[in-house]
């Protein structure tokens, strides 16, 4: 098993969840073998409870993991890069979501919005690319009746006018089939609401526009629910009503929105994706197993993030005190970095890499060899540093100016290639005294070592009851550089 050493401080943004989705899954008890288990996926490597980690899956979070990220820049080195440590960390991600469904968090209104947001898109695109390829046919003879009648219309042109006719002729047809009633008389209601949000928020902001925050936490549950529309099988509220409305960029909002007409614009626009949304439903689109797997997925990352910002939003800042001690004790952390100019001849595998070097070494002049073989032609030499190089750094380091080195691998892309690099000029650290600006610096390091520190314990403890079982013989084999190589532009 192939261990790398890695810099890498996995940075997590926050989000949402499907409403009304609150599953109870508590974590079977396993210990760790070697042999998968049946009835899961032929190249599972892991499993945890009914859910399994593949080889595949593993393989491009690896990849991911050697990476260098711009976070960094400040932080000490992390743990050893394993296909097992990795995989350990899927593991309790896994743990963390299914932590984030026994605690309810597929309820929090802003989760179950945006996922059914992202669910009802979705949907609607079938519905609407499902008519568009039964009307239009293969042979596009609406195309070309219509560009017979206005020869002025390019290809293009024509299609978008025959498929803008499809979608209306259905959007009829579905307001017939769904019985789509508009409930004018609450347009006012919503159009003096809509004023209160903008005018009167209940806390202040900055912005002139209307927040989504507003919208969750200062409509009644009564006005939330206030029908604007109705159709077969469900109604258009005053909630999704706004939804829309923070939807559209602020200045682009309409202006007439206190007005019943306004109201009325708006959702005109806005009830489309409920009509498609009720037509997929009934042809049964909302069954679709890649959809499904695809909305519990979106659930999983969700709660992971709703997990982790709920663990770790308690954690205060250091004092100045503890903020200057930190400084001192990891000055070298924040000096200004070393960094090596480079100029680089990138090669498509290691024979080329060999056969440009033998060249080099026998006198030839490395702009010369670069155009010959390397995959850029041109290339302007440039500062790296270890932040940059992450687990190449230490090789690149060694050099002196103008020496060449390689072949040694890099990052290249999305993966990892072959190179020469020579070195044009190296410049070491430069220790930085203690500023405003460090002082900064290192209150957000510490503060980001506190979070590590207090999910790793919680990974750790959710690891330990949930004791998920790992293949062992199916991991070992696995190089994440040798992977990386095969990855990539080309």
């Amino acid at each position: 098993m192939k261990t790398l050493h890695r810099f890498a401080v996995v940075g997590l943004p926050v989000a949402l969840a499907i409403g009304g989705m609150f599953l109870l899954v508590s974590c079977p008890s396993r210990d760790e073998t070697s042999q998968p288990a049946a009835g899961g996926p032929p190249d599972a490597v892991a499993r945890l409870g009914d859910s399994f980690v593949t080889r595949a899956e593993l393989e491009e979070r690896l990849v991911r993991e050697i990476r260098p990220r711009d976070e960094d820049s400040y932080q000490a080195p992390r743990e050893p890069v394993t296909p097992e440590s990795v995989l350990r960390e899927i593991l309790a991600e896994k743990a963390m979501s299914l932590e984030g469904r026994r605690l309810g968090y597929l309820q929090d209104e802003q989760l179950a919005s945006s996922i059914q947001q992202s669910e009802h898109q979705r949907l609607a695109q079938m519905v609407a690319e499902n008519c568009l390829r039964e009307r239009m046919g293969t042979d596009e003879s609406k195309v070309q009746e219509l560009r017979k009648t206005d020869p002025t219309l390019t290809l293009d042109q024509a299609r978008v006018v025959v498929r803008r006719q499809i979608l209306e002729q259905l959007r009829g047809e579905l307001t017939e089939k769904f019985q789509l009633k508009k409930l004018s008389d609450n347009f006012m209601e919503a159009a003096l609401i809509h004023q209160r949000l903008l005018h009167q928020p209940a806390q202040p902001r900055s912005e002139s526009w209307i927040l989504n925050r507003q919208v969750r936490n200062e409509l009644s549950e009564k006005e939330k629910s206030l029908p604007l529309a109705t159709y077969q099988g469900g109604q258009f509220t005053l909630k999704e009503w706004f939804q829309g409305v923070c939807n559209i960029v602020p200045p682009r909002r309409p202006s007439d929105l206190n007005t019943p007409a306004g109201v009325g614009r708006l959702l005109e626009n806005a009830l489309w994706v409920p009509l498609l949304v009720a037509e997929a439903k009934a042809r049964g689109y909302d069954q679709d197993e890649k959809l499904r797997r695809d909305i519990r997925q979106m659930e999983d990352q969700r709660l992971l993030y709703k997990v982790i910002e709920e663990k770790t939003k308690g954690l205060a800042e250091p004092t100045a005190e503890q903020t200057k001690a930190y400084f001192e004790k990891n000055a070298e952390r924040f000096a200004q970095p070393a960094t090596l100019k480079l100029s680089q001849i990138w090669c498509a595998d290691l024979e080329k890499a060999r056969q440009a070097k033998a060249e080099l070494d026998g006198g030839a002049d490395f702009e010369t060899v670069r155009k010959d073989h390397s995959l850029q032609k041109e290339e302007t030499p440039y500062p790296v540093s270890a932040g940059g190089e992450g687990l190449f750094w230490a090789e690149l380091w060694q050099g002196e100016p103008n020496q060449v080195l390689g072949p040694v691998r890099g990052f290249y892309g999305s993966g990892v290639k072959w190179r020469l690099v020579k070195i044009l000029e190296k410049t070491p650290a430069k220790a930085q005294e203690y500023s405003e600006q460090t002082a900064n610096n290192a209150k957000w390091a510490w503060m980001d070592e506190q979070r590590q520190r207090l999910l790793a314990d919680y990974r750790k403890e959710l690891l330990a009851k949930c004791a998920p079982e790992i293949f062992h013989d199916r991991i070992k084999d696995i190089d994440p550089l040798e992977i990386a190589m095969t990855k990539g532009d080309n």
